[in-house]
């Protein structure tokens, strides 16, 4: 198995290509798709699927033309499928440009997981930054979308953000999690859960 960083999305958004010398899953779908494509050709792989940690645009925006050049399916958690149609959920809408989205996708919820091959993605539902966000374990990696960053996490000042919710998420789902597994975030390098237990602010942050 490989995970393939792919850098350069909207915001400075990160998604991933992960899977084998076959067929991949690609987490996020930020980063314009000439970028994905090479990172296809670099692996001599084939993106099958694609797996939305949540519905805001710097995660979504190039969804449809990565869909028309791979005919990948998409997954999006229930919570969140309104970002596809509704350019106030996926804050496109404040940003200038409001945009929607056209391909087909399947729902996912808490506990599903995403097959590709013998490879089980395991959705795990992490609401705060979103009320849909998901986080994706797979072995000892996990995918945090902008749930948890490296020393950091989510804002929860957007449309449907919620401290509570994100704390909750972060030490209650994450945190439980063993130590030694590699964070992935939506934005920013990566980490592992023991060094966001050693320092991660949200244990001591306070929401006025």
């Amino acid at each position: 198995m490989f995970v393939k960083p792919i850098y350069g999305g909207l915001f400075d958004s990160v998604s991933y290509m992960v899977g084998n010398e076959n067929e991949a899953i690609l987490i996020d779908a930020g980063v314009p798709p000439e970028k994905v494509i090479a990172a296809q050709k670099e692996y001599n792989t084939k993106i099958k699927k694609i797996i939305l940690t949540h519905g805001h645009i710097d995660h979504i925006l190039h969804v449809d033309d990565i869909v028309q050049k791979t005919n990948a399916m998409v997954y999006i958690h229930v919570d969140e499928e309104q970002a596809m149609t509704n350019a106030r959920f996926n804050i496109s809408a404040f940003t200038g440009k409001a945009k929607t989205f056209e391909s087909k996708y399947e729902v996912l919820r808490d506990g599903n997981s995403v097959n590709l091959g013998e490879l089980k993605f395991k959705v795990i539902l992490t609401p705060g930054h979103t009320p849909g966000s998901i986080c994706i374990q797979i072995e000892n990696l996990l995918f945090s979308g902008d749930t948890l960053f490296k020393f950091g996490y989510g804002r929860v000042d957007l449309p449907n953000g919620n401290f509570s919710d994100i704390y909750n998420s972060i030490v209650e789902k994450l945190f439980v999690l063993p130590g030694e597994t590699i964070v992935y975030p939506g934005h920013g390098g990566s980490t592992t859960i023991i060094d966001e237990i050693r320092g991660n602010p949200i244990k001591n942050a306070i929401q006025w």
